[in-house]
């Protein structure tokens, strides 16, 4: 943290974007998209709310497949990089940057996603409570939430404490893990050794991670209805096995 300030209001910034660049492809947002769009049952021109939007890769494909989309994010950085993007597709988004726990809407989507594990950011199991009844406030009763999740199970079964993978940017991202099974939270920091071998530490990020059976319970106490669950963007059957964790919910 920096002056006080929680990990997640501090870290995604340009760095962010470098450390991650390589799993931002298109061809996998288009699958990611693809997908959603199927489990959650989209009809044309449905509303959809793309929370933690980040650059708007997801919700820019949302809005040129003639959804009516809202993206969302804290970072006011982050949110003009999606209103730029949006313009430059010729699509349209209403962009709002807010926490996650602060939907500015009642009432008001046929469906919610949250891609790329970005939910379990805040500090307490009651916190990321809060987020999920936002999120109810925002559906329309019968709405749909999809949240994709890396599999808890999965980091588990394959954890490594130290990897490293090279960057579009050319820099060399070396990457510690501290999984810690008391809190079920992983705190992942980057090291960045750029190609003149200039090295700079980066926060990184610290997640809690949920079995899917704590999940279906918060999701429960939010006013959410458990509804299917997928082992990533191929509908694979969720499993130890498979690194993500796909969850669609429903609003009573």
């Amino acid at each position: 943290m920096a002056d006080g300030a929680p990990w997640y209001e501090t870290f995604f910034d340009a760095d962010y974007l470098r450390v991650y660049d390589h799993q931002f492809t298109p061809e996998r947002a288009e699958k990611e998209v693809a997908f959603a769009e199927r489990a959650l049952g989209l009809a044309p021109a449905s509303s959809l709310l793309d929370l933690c939007c980040g650059q708007g890769r997801h919700a820019i494909l949302f809005a040129g497949r003639g959804h009516e989309v809202t993206a969302q994010d804290l970072s006011p950085e982050y949110i003009d990089l999606a209103g730029r993007a949006a313009a430059a597709a010729g699509v349209t988004l209403r962009t709002v940057a807010a926490d996650m726990r602060a939907i500015p809407f009642e009432g008001e989507f046929d469906a919610v996603v949250n891609m790329f594990t970005s939910f379990g950011y805040l500090e307490t199991e009651a916190e990321d409570r809060k987020a999920l009844e936002a999120i109810a406030r925002a559906l329309k009763p019968g709405g749909r939430l999809l949240l994709d999740l890396v599999n808890r199970e999965w980091v588990v079964d394959n954890y490594i404490q130290n990897d490293w993978h090279s960057g579009n940017d050319g820099a060399l991202y070396l990457e510690h893990r501290e999984l810690d099974l008391v809190t079920s939270r992983n705190h992942v920091t980057f090291t960045a050794i750029a190609p003149d071998g200039g090295r700079k530490e980066l926060a990184g990020h610290h997640v809690r991670l949920y079995t899917l059976t704590e999940l279906i319970g918060l999701l429960a106490g939010a006013g959410l209805d458990f509804g299917a669950v997928y082992g990533g963007f191929e509908a694979q059957p969720y499993a130890i096995t498979t690194r993500r964790m796909i969850v669609v919910a429903r609003k009573r």
